[in-house]
C-alpha cells in the first residue's frame, strides 16, 4: 500500500551545520499490515517521517508509493494526495478550542458527504456519543485525543498516521487509547505510529526501529 524508496533528506541543525536525517531509508506498509509501529530516541526524525508519509513534507530525494502510483512532492498535488488518502494525528491534536467537538471533526469530512452526519459515525466510532456539542476546551486529555482522532477518521482515509498519541496521557488512558486502535483495526482501519512508548509499540503488528537514517524490523 505505501513504499518509500531510497529515501534521503538532509536537515539544517540550528548551529547551521547540515545533518543527513535519512539515508536511502526504505520501507513498505503491504495491503496486510494493520499497524506498524516506529521507535527511535529524539531526532532521529520520526515526526518528520510521518510528515512525510502524509504528503506534508516534499523535501526529500527517493521515492514515495501509495497504491503502486508515485506521490507527487509539489505543494498542491501532495495536498490533494493527503486529502484523499491520509489521516494525520499530530502530537498537540491541533483542535480548535474555541469550538465544539463536532465543529472540530466536521473540518476532516471529505466532499460529498453530510459534514454533520460523517462527523457523528466517527465520534461514535471513537466512543464519544453525546459529546457533539461539548467544548474543546473542556474535554480530558483522553477525550481531546479522542476527537483528533475522529477527524483523522472523517474522510475515511487508508491510513491514519498518529505522531505520539499517548505522549501526553496517563496509563490507564493509554490503554483505552490502544484499545480503540485494536478496535478500528478490527473495522479495517490501518495505523502507522510514531512513539516512544514500548506498550504502545507491542500493540502493533510490526516494529520498526529509526535510527542511523534507516529504519530496521523489530522482532
Amino acid at each position: 500500500m505505501l513504499q518509500l524508496d531510497s529515501l534521503s533528506k538532509t536537515v539544517r541543525e540550528p548551529n547551521g551545520q547540515q545533518r543527513r536525517l535519512f539515508d536511502a531509508l526504505h520501507m513498505t506498509m503491504a495491503d496486510h499490515d494493520r499497524s506498524i509501529a516506529i521507535l527511535g530516541r529524539s531526532g532521529s526524525g520520526k515526526s518528520t517521517l510521518l510528515r512525510i508519509l502524509a504528503g506534508l513534507d516534499g523535501a526529500y530525494t527517493g521515492s514515495y508509493f501509495h497504491a503502486g502510483e508515485l506521490v507527487p512532492q509539489r505543494e498542491q498535488a501532495s495536498a490533494d494526495f493527503r486529502m484523499r488518502h491520509i489521516g494525520y494525528v499530530t502530537q498537540s491534536y491541533d483542535l480548535l478550542e474555541d469550538r465544539n467537538v463536532l465543529h472540530n471533526v466536521r473540518l476532516g469530512v471529505g466532499p460529498g458527504e453530510d459534514a454533520e452526519e460523517r462527523a457523528s459515525e466517527c465520534l461514535a466510532a471513537v466512543q464519544l456519543e453525546g459529546f457533539e456539542r461539548k467544548p474543546v476546551r473542556h474535554l480530558s486529555g483522553g477525550e481531546a485525543q479522542r476527537v483528533a482522532i475522529a477527524r483523522a477518521l472523517a474522510k475515511r482515509p487508508d491510513v491514519v498516521l498518529a505522531d505520539e498519541p499517548t505522549g501526553a496521557l496517563d496509563e490507564r488512558t493509554e490503554r483505552s487509547i490502544l484499545d480503540l486502535f485494536a478496535d478500528l483495526q478490527r473495522q479495517g482501519r490501518r495505523f502507522i505510529i510514531a512513539t516512544h512508548s514500548e506498550t504502545v509499540a507491542r500493540a502493533c503488528d510490526r516494529r520498526l526501529v529509526l535510527a542511523d537514517g534507516r529504519l530496521v524490523e523489530r522482532g
